[in-house]
């Protein structure tokens, strides 16, 4: 005869087991998280913390200061030179665009380093990963003029990449592109 303290102190046991099997399940049964399990790769807010690029910025010579800040929206630098009514500045007209040159080295530097620091950077940067990681590739990339391999698209067939694959083709585009870019600058300097 079975006794029912037996039957009731093994339930617990099997639902245990029985909970901890779903989970396992759960856990392995995507391939693309195993891949990714397999082969991690970064975040861009990972990638580019201000720890890394505010010292990055304090050693830049003036050239390399003004080429980022060219890519700074002039609403942010002029908002550095405290104009009272910046709501009636046309940010491309030339007055605007001679506030922003009266800029020192110094002053640019601290205006980068703040871009560097803030959370909507950070913020920003988090989005972009998760768009590229949700399939976001192919569009992202063509958007910003960015050559990635097979144009974002998986090997065989028409999927845009995804998870930490989408993530590092990004990077590799960004990196080629920057590489192609310099190139294209050298052949044009000795043309």
């Amino acid at each position: 005869m079975v006794s029912p303290f037996s039957a009731s102190s093994s339930a617990p046991n099997d639902a245990s087991a029985i909970v901890q099997n779903f989970l396992n399940s759960l856990k392995g049964g995507s391939g693309a998280q195993q891949r990714a399990e397999e082969h991690p790769f970064t975040t861009l807010p990972d990638l580019l913390p201000s720890t890394t690029t505010v010292p990055i910025i304090e050693s830049a010579d003036s050239k390399s200061i003004d080429a980022l800040c060219s890519h700074l929206p002039p609403t942010l630098l002029l908002l550095a030179q405290e104009i009272d009514d910046l709501a009636e500045v046309d940010p491309n007209s030339e007055t605007a665009q001679a506030a922003i040159q009266a800029h020192s080295l110094d002053q640019k530097k601290e205006i980068l380093e703040r871009v560097l620091r803030s959370p909507q950077l950070h913020q920003s940067l988090g989005s972009l990963t998760v768009a590229l990681r949700d399939g976001g590739l192919p569009t992202i990339s063509e958007a910003l003029g960015i050559k990635v391999r097979d144009g974002g698209y998986m090997a065989r067939g028409g999927m845009p990449m995804g998870n930490d694959e989408a993530v590092e083709a990004f990077l590799e585009g960004v990196k080629k592109t920057v590489e192609d870019e310099e190139k294209g600058g050298e052949k044009m300097d000795t043309d």
